[in-house]
């Protein structure tokens, strides 16, 4: 991947391209992310009735509590006078000239309260309608559609397609941005967040709403721990690309997160959707650290929240509800299936999601986001279904031969899944046929420039499913041969090379959307677990999982470990590649962050957890795991709000132990998130120097 241009500025297109039209404070989402004028005809503009697309309009609603009222009436009145009067489109806001900001406040004092209101264009949509095309499918789509106006329709005519626009982006001008009263360090990060990361980065399956864009920073202004997570995120991501990247860059602002979400539970403040994805937010951020410890218990403390706020029907009520949803149950199925128990929440939840995008794509027939929301949840409840099936045999729940009678079933529609699915998924024009001169390495595993070997466009998406779709398969073969005690079947090699392919062909393609080989990491794991062992496809694997680490995921040691006894080479233990080729300076010092942190996780809890790891990355094998813990038996109650303090109390005061170093130079809350915001600024200046010796010359 790339590295951003730090000074690359947005140019306004000329000619015939650039329509001008007045700016709207009141309009619906769709037109503002296409940037096209909306006349705000509710519940649907005639835009988005045309088009079939999806529109959803700001809903008023009450504010969450915050740690400080008083500030955010301030920011209010501040970030309301910071908007222009003007109503035609200004041009953005460069990052040099946000660069340059940065440095000039370097030594003001800062507020430690960003709590605001939030500018309309932020602001939580109602139940939505019809579904608006993502910002990737938009992207990839003016450039790539198989079909456009005036030319021949393929086969998925009728279908809502995006519109090739000369300039397609959700970014606001200065004057709207609703960060604007927030420190400089926290301003460039949310910049960056929503000019840079898109939903591969977070393992989103789908992100029509541009949900990471809009409601996500919408919920971060109004509370501050998930202000610092999404910030810490952003300045996690920025740090993995840059050469001179350094562990203090971000790690200021998760500790400064986890410290004041202990804060907020332990003051017993009111649990909003705000505190839900704060949790989930560091626990995406621990994925990435290859801190599962941390991940499992924050999805402890997520589940407890979860059954306290929702119900399975409440929280498909809106959107940010059910994005809270998805994003659980990512984590919720992995461990799940990868440890041998049934998942956490109850099958229920995964069946309302199914039944909610069924109901719309029926509505909508038209809409071919609603395709693809119906085709994930359905794919999600069969997981859920075999991760159930998994965990019962074990422990007596079904018979032998009832089991086997349901792993039949199992198999009938895993083969006829793709079959099934609504034609608009077997339509050819969206496959990618020409690779343009591209050559298999004669070292490769695989051939990934095979015709029709990836979708293209609005169907970019469907990638991910096939890729999922075969570790489904190959996962239930597997398991089904080990709890049978039988010999695993002999083509299950050929099922982790299609995985392998399909990962690499993502890989390779040159419009694959950036953070797409992040997405598609997760069957890789399992897929190499199952290939030959020579020296060839050792290799291959070790190239593949070196480049997923410098990327910015690095892998739990324990599946490091599991690796290494795998394939007979201890040395991987430290580093996948021969003479550290490829090992980033930033995850050296991660790697040795985390492994240092775990021993000083005590306690029965935390032990717990350590096992669990040790159950998801031993054998693939089906054991009684602690995981089932979590589980509520009748009569239980969920988790407290105390015990989710003292869980991430006990997290953020072994974080300060261990990041008080003077190596690091870190310690305390406060000195942490010192050293990160100087790595801001320096950053900024140095950024700033590139552009002037780029002028210069």
């Amino acid at each position: 991947m790339e590295e951003p241009k730090a000074a690359l500025r947005r140019r306004r297109p000329s000619g015939n391209d650039h329509v001008k039209h007045r700016r709207t404070r009141n309009g619906c989402y769709t037109c503002r992310g296409r940037r096209v004028k909306c006349d705000e005809i509710r519940p649907v503009c005639e835009r988005c009735k045309k088009g079939s697309r999806e529109c959803t309009y700001p809903e008023p609603r009450s504010t969450p509590k915050t740690f400080s009222s008083s500030k955010r009436d301030q920011a209010r009145g501040v970030a309301d006078d910071s908007r222009s009067s003007s109503d035609e489109d200004e041009p953005a806001e460069t990052q040099t000239q946000s660069a340059t900001e940065v440095r000039r406040r370097r030594d003001k004092s800062e507020p430690q309260k960003h709590a605001t209101a939030v500018s309309s264009k932020y602001r939580t949509p109602s139940l939505p309608e019809q579904p608006r095309p993502s910002i990737e499918q938009v992207k990839l789509e003016s450039s790539l559609s198989p079909s456009t106006e005036g030319s021949s329709a393929p086969a998925s005519a009728g279908l809502e397609q995006p519109e090739k626009l000369s300039s397609v982006s959700t970014e606001t001008s200065q004057e709207e941005k609703p960060w604007l009263h927030l420190s400089p360090d926290l301003r460039y990060y949310l910049d960056y967040h929503t000019t840079h990361l898109n939903s591969h980065f977070y393992f989103f399956k789908h992100d029509a709403n541009h949900f990471l864009h809009t409601i996500l920073v919408e919920q971060a202004l109004l509370y501050d721990p998930l202000l610092y997570a999404v910030a810490g995120f952003s300045a996690f991501q920025l740090t993995v690309k840059r050469p001179g990247g350094k562990i203090q860059d971000f790690l200021g602002y998760y500790n400064q997160s986890v410290s004041l979400l202990r804060k907020s539970l332990a003051d017993g403040q009111r649990h909003t959707d705000a505190t839900m994805l704060t949790i989930l937010q560091l626990a995406t951020f621990e994925e990435y650290l290859g801190d599962w410890v941390s991940l499992l218990g924050h999805q402890k403390a997520a589940y407890g929240m979860l059954l306290e706020l929702y119900s399975s029907h409440s929280i498909m009520e809106t959107e940010v509800r059910r994005k809270i949803l998805a994003w659980y149950s990512r984590f919720d199925l992995m461990g799940g299936l990868m440890s041998g128990n049934e998942t956490v929440l109850g099958r229920e939840w995964f069946a309302a999601t199914e039944e909610y995008y069924r109901q719309q794509s029926l509505s909508y027939p038209m809409s071919i986001d609603y395709k693809i929301e119906a085709a994930l949840a359905k794919h999600r409840l069969l997981a859920t279904d075999l991760a159930l099936l998994f965990a019962q045999l074990p422990r007596g729940v079904i018979t032998t031969e009832e089991f086997e009678r349901e792993s039949d079933k199992f198999s009938e529609q895993i083969r006829t899944w793709k079959e099934n699915l609504d034609p608009v998924f077997r339509d050819k024009s969206y496959f990618v046929d020409n690779f343009e001169g591209r050559e298999r390495d004669p070292e490769d595993i695989v051939d990934p420039y095979e015709p029709g070997g990836i979708y293209r466009g609005a169907l970019f998406t469907f990638n991910f499913m096939i890729l999922e779709w075969h570790a489904i398969n190959l996962m239930h073969r597997y398991k089904r041969a080990l709890l049978l005690q039988r010999q695993p079947p002999a083509d299950l090699t050929e099922v982790a090379l299609n995985i392998c392919r399909q990962f690499e062909v993502i890989e390779y393609w040159s419009k694959s959307p950036p953070g797409s080989v992040l997405r598609a990491q997760a069957g890789l794991g399992l897929a190499i677990l199952f290939l030959p062992k020579d020296e060839r496809h050792v290799m291959w694997c070790r190239r593949k999982l070196a480049k997923i680490e410098s990327l910015g995921h690095i892998y739990p040691p324990t599946l490091r470990q599991r690796m290494a006894e795998l394939w007979g080479i201890p040395e991987i233990n430290h580093w996948w590649l021969p003479d550290d080729e490829g090992y980033p300076p930033v995850v050296r010092s991660v790697r040795s962050f985390i492994e240092n942190r775990l021993p000083h996780a005590e306690g029965k809890s935390r032990s717990e957890d350590q096992r669990n790891i040790k159950g998801i990355f031993s054998q693939l094998s089906v054991h009684e795991s602690p995981r089932g813990s979590m589980k509520q038996s009748e009569g239980t109650t969920t988790p407290s709000s105390f015990s989710q303090a003292t869980t991430l109390a006990h997290d953020s005061q072994s974080m300060q132990d261990m990041t008080a170093d003077p190596d690091l130079g870190t310690g305390s809350d406060n000195t942490m998130l010192d050293g990160s915001r100087d790595s801001c600024y320096n950053m900024a200046e140095e950024e700033e120097q590139m552009q002037q010796q780029l002028r210069f010359n």
